[in-house]
């Protein structure tokens, strides 16, 4: 064999040795990146959407690639299983609780599945443990909001700028506007809705003042309604109001039995009685006694109407049906 032929062999023997070797370093760290050669774990995650993941994307936990997506499984129409190799290493640090969402790598970049941890604390994930998702914003139907809201914004401005044209040209309105009694006429109509407001706010105060009087015993309404003692007085005193009532009208009647005696000249009355001008007074005084009665009947019905006593004459008369 010749000297150039035992060069080109060897170049040619190198040549497939570095190629053999880049080919395994190549698998090795395509091993690697893809959770092949290390020892890990498989943990489920139970989505309702993948959101375009797919097999060999990454799973991070708090920034960190801890592993990759080994399979996607469609298990029901609204449940599909998502294996996650995880690194052995990382599993003392995840809970079992934690929550998965499905977030970008970057703004355009590939999908990837994030890991979650919770506040309440739970023991470490085990091999087949399934981890359920959290609530988040979907982007697509942001999107879509967004778009309805920019809609009624466009028609929200096309209103505003059609009242501001027919602003511009009502001249009635710009008439008021620049009338110099429309200025006095708006600063009196605050002035008296702020006095309004602070009578308003007078009278609040008063009769919240006097519920407080009222439930702390005090006042006169309490002492007329509540007090027992005042309540039983009150309706003595109303007994006997009506039993002065009674006799005033059975003395009236008497009064005027003898009136007539002395008018007819019969009767001790009449005999005694001769003298006209004697008469004359009697007379008068019997005017005055039955004038006096009559006010004093018009007293009691404005006490039968008076908010205080109408309960108690409502009793009376319930008792004498």
């Amino acid at each position: 064999m010749s000297e150039e032929k035992k060069i080109a062999n060897a170049k040619l023997g190198a040549l497939v040795l570095a190629g053999l070797l880049f080919l395994v370093f190549s698998l090795y760290m395509i091993g690697k990146n893809q959770n092949i050669f290390g020892s890990s774990i498989i943990v489920i995650a139970e989505l309702e959407e993948v959101s375009g993941l797919l097999p060999g994307n990454n799973v991070r936990f708090k920034g960190m690639d801890i592993g990759t997506v080994s399979e996607i499984e469609m298990i029901t129409d609204s449940t599909i299983h998502v294996s996650m190799l995880i690194h052995k290493s990382m599993v003392p640090f995840i809970q079992s609780n934690a929550k998965t969402t499905i977030n970008s790598d970057g703004l355009m970049g590939n999908k990837i599945i994030q890991i979650h941890p919770q506040e309440q604390s739970a023991r470490p994930i085990e091999a087949g443990d399934i981890l359920y998702p959290m609530q988040q914003l979907d982007t697509d139907k942001l999107i879509e909001q967004l778009g309805s809201s920019g809609d009624y914004l466009e028609k929200s401005l096309i209103n505003l700028a059609e009242i501001t044209e027919k602003l511009n040209h009502s001249e009635a309105l710009w008439a008021i506007l620049a009338d110099p009694t429309f200025s006095t006429d708006l600063k009196s109509a605050v002035r008296e809705f702020r006095q309004a407001g602070a009578h308003a706010s007078q009278l609040a105060a008063e009769g919240k003042s006097m519920i407080a009087e009222l439930r702390a015993g005090e006042g006169l309404v309490n002492s007329l309604f509540l007090d027992t003692l005042n309540a039983a007085k009150l309706q003595s005193s109303m007994i006997q109001l009506e039993q002065a009532t009674q006799e005033a009208q059975q003395v009236m009647r008497h009064l005027n039995t003898v009136l007539a005696q002395v008018e007819s000249g019969s009767g001790a009355a009449g005999m005694v009685i001769s003298d006209s001008v004697f008469k004359t007074q009697i007379l008068r005084t019997m005017e005055n006694v039955e004038q006096s009665t009559y006010n004093f009947n018009q007293n009691m019905e404005a006490l039968k109407r008076n908010f205080l006593f109408r309960r108690y004459f409502r009793e009376k008369e319930k008792e004498k049906k």
